[in-house]
Order: C-alpha cells, then structure tokens, then sequence
C-alpha cells in the first residue's frame, strides 16, 4: 500500500526532529565532568569518561543488530549525573520521541513494510548514517523509550530485578476457538483442546497470559523531613539521568548481578482471578476462576 506524501513528509520530519534533539543531547552529554555510575565488570576500575562512552552509547543506540532478538530492546541501567542543560536536552528529546511515535503509528503495518525505503529518499537528517546502516535496521522501540530521569537529587536509589510482570489479553471463547482451529488440528494435543474448549459458551471470557521479560527497576527515596520519606518507584531500560551539582556526588545505591534471578520474586497469589494452570497451552490461555 503506498503511503500519502503528506504523511510521509509528517514521519519524515518528525524524525529529523527526534534525530536533531538526540544529537544536541549527546553533545550535551558528551562535555560532561558529572558522576556516572553503570553495572559492569571493574566498574570501579573505569575512568569515568569510559562510563560516560558505555552511557551515551545506551542512550543513541537507535539500531538492531545481526545477534539479537529485534522484538527486544537492548537495556542498561545505572546513573547518571546531569547540568541543568543536559536534563532540559532530555526533556525536549522525550518529546520528540513521542512525536515521531505518534507519526509513526498512523501507519498501517503494512505501510511501515514500505516507509524505510521511501524514507531513505527523502531524509537529509539520516543521509549519512542510512550509509553505514540502512534506515530498514531502525529499532523503533529503542527510538521511542525515553531517557528516564528525574527532577531533584534523592537520598538513595535502590535496584532490583523485577522478573513477575505479565501481560494479560482477554479472550472470548469463540476467538480462541478459532485461534485453535488454525494450528495443525491433525495433532493429539490440539484435538484434546478444542474438545475443552467445545463445552463452554462461545462468550466465556479466558486470559491469554504472556510472562514478560525481566527489568530492572528502581526504588527511588527522597528524605522530606524526621522520618518522611517521598518514594517512587520506575523501570530502568536506560541509567538515570540524576540533578547534580558539580561538587556533588551520585546518591548510595546499589549494583545487581548481571542476570536476573531464575525464579519469579513473586509468589503466586492464592486469591488470583486466574486459574495458574492453562487451559488451553498451546495459546497460554488461563480460565477465571469462578
């Protein structure tokens, strides 16, 4: 299907946008003198401006490559000591993000098919790099995240592996039926499936779980007063962006292994709507518990 050129020269520019402030981001970034904390192996032992290397190729790294699953998104946390005009590069560059994502998604899938190569014709901003990489290897998903910051300098920062989160999609009956019915029906186990599955009115709601993958997440505190403390608590897909002076140093945190924990940290709640074993396996489809 093509694409309208008023829509493509909206996705166009809006890139070009997201491109310019990243570039103004990293140069910011690059001059910088500040702290940077990140978990990897003799971290102590690296001169800071090697830190900052490993940080700001986390931060532009926009692309896929040959050895890694494109659905991911390549991922590191840690910290990061930021001026007053680095956290205001952040911010413009996040909103960017979510203007070139709110251009793109006007897309069919079919159409993002066709964008890369319409789109190397028509971007100034990208000509050099499509060069080297070609717009078709953009990660998108790595192109939208952004640069998790946060406002004033807290007392401490604690990491951990969050390994629990699940997503759930509701299902009705009949659709899964049919989600069934276009695997091998010729096989045994899906047979016995769509014999379950028959039973039950083509309405009953069932749950479609998928475990996601594990992040890491931070537990951030700020010391308000005697015994009052402000918490938030958000994802690390990219180190921190933490206020600070030049005198001042990163708040106490802490460094995770390498690898999450093989185990989820959650316990299976005993009051959960979903039934824990599946009952259709072959599409991860639960039933509710009555």
């Amino acid at each position: 299907m093509a694409i309208t050129p008023a829509l493509l020269t909206d996705i166009v520019n809006s890139f070009e946008q997201f491109a310019e402030s990243l570039h103004d981001f990293d140069q910011q970034l690059s001059s910088s003198e500040l702290p940077v904390s990140l978990p990897c192996q003799s971290n102590g032992d690296l001169p800071q401006h090697q830190l900052l290397l490993k940080a700001r190729h986390y931060y532009t790294n926009i692309w896929h490559t040959d050895d890694t699953d494109g659905r991911r998104t390549q991922s590191s946390y840690g910290l990061v000591g930021a001026s007053t005009s680095i956290i205001d590069a952040a911010i413009n560059l996040n909103s960017k993000k979510d203007q070139l994502r709110a251009s793109v998604g006007q897309l069919t899938k079919s159409e993002l098919n066709t964008a890369s190569e319409q789109l190397q014709h028509r971007s100034r901003a990208l000509a050099i790099t499509l060069n080297y990489h070609g717009l078709g290897r953009i990660h998108l998903k790595q192109c939208y995240r952004h640069i998790p910051l946060v406002d004033s300098t807290p007392h401490n920062i604690r990491f951990s592996w969050y390994n629990s989160g699940r997503s759930i999609k509701k299902f009705t009956a009949e659709s899964a039926m049919q989600m069934l019915l276009k695997l091998d029906t010729a096989q045994p186990h899906i047979v016995r499936q769509i014999e379950k599955l028959s039973p039950l009115h083509k309405k009953t709601i069932l749950a479609q779980i998928q475990n996601q993958v594990p992040v890491v997440r931070a537990n951030i505190a700020w010391k308000k007063g005697n015994d009052s403390w402000q918490r938030i608590a958000k994802n690390c897909p990219l180190p921190i962006l933490v206020p600070l002076l030049k005198i001042e140093k990163l708040p106490e945190h802490n460094l995770l292994t390498s690898t999450p924990p093989a185990v989820r940290s959650r316990a299976q709640r005993s009051d959960s709507l979903i039934d824990p074993e599946p009952f259709l396996p072959s599409l991860r489809i639960h039933l509710y518990r009555k």
